[in-house]
């Protein structure tokens, strides 16, 4: 696996790469994601969606797309074939939202504020990725 490092002391376009073990970065990363304890600074701004990933759906499409992700850093499974099973869940997911959705499973109240909290966890990202992608 290959890390990506920028170097704030660099020019904005300066990246060192540097090789990475695969296993111990996993080892960091499950250590990072499994932490019990709530985020100290922001609390759980996403409780919709935390009740949502928490669900038996939820946490198999998270185990199946983890799954995928290691996939595609695996140097001998091609990214193709990953890319090509794992979209037939991803649409059928997509598909199972749109049923509750339309079925009432979720209230108006609820489909506002799960639009709400997506809105309050991407639109940083947006924003970071609009100002790359335009060279700002």
């Amino acid at each position: 696996m290959t890390r990506f490092d920028i170097d704030p002391s660099k020019t904005d376009s300066f990246v060192s790469v540097e090789s990475v073990d695969h296993e111990k970065v996993q080892e960091q990363s499950h250590e990072h994601i499994t932490s019990k304890t709530p985020c100290e600074s922001h609390g759980s701004g996403t409780p919709f969606i935390d009740r949502e990933l928490r669900t038996a759906r939820g946490q198999e499409t998270i185990r199946i797309l983890s799954a995928a992700l290691n996939d595609l850093v695996d140097e001998n499974k091609c990214t193709k074939c990953t890319v090509e099973n794992l979209m037939p869940l991803l649409e059928g997911h997509l598909k199972e939202l749109k049923l509750a959705k339309q079925n009432g499973e979720w209230s108006k109240e609820d489909r506002k504020t799960l639009k709400t909290e997506f809105k309050s966890l991407f639109k940083p990202a947006k924003k970071s990725l609009k100002n790359i992608l335009k060279g700002n």
